[in-house]
């Protein structure tokens, strides 16, 4: 659907949205927070929380990455 335009500036702000499973976030989304000093309602802010502290309780194993990227090193 095209690259949509900042609204206060008119910058380049992306074309997509991505999704957390609950809320459609624009791509341009940091530009306003970061660039505009928009800010976000405490709604998401609490979300945006919820989802961090739970990224940090998953248990990881890079096992299967360090395979992959051990035979893309090798000649």
């Amino acid at each position: 659907m095209g690259v949509s335009r900042c609204r206060l500036c008119s910058r380049a702000n992306g074309s997509r949205d991505f999704t957390d499973g609950r809320y459609l976030w624009p791509e341009g989304l940091a530009h306003y927070v970061l660039d505009h000093n928009v800010r976000l309602p405490d709604e998401f802010l609490e979300h945006i929380d919820q989802r961090l502290h739970m990224l940090d309780e998953l248990e990881t194993d890079e096992a299967w990455w360090l395979r992959v990227t051990e035979r893309e090193q090798r000649p």
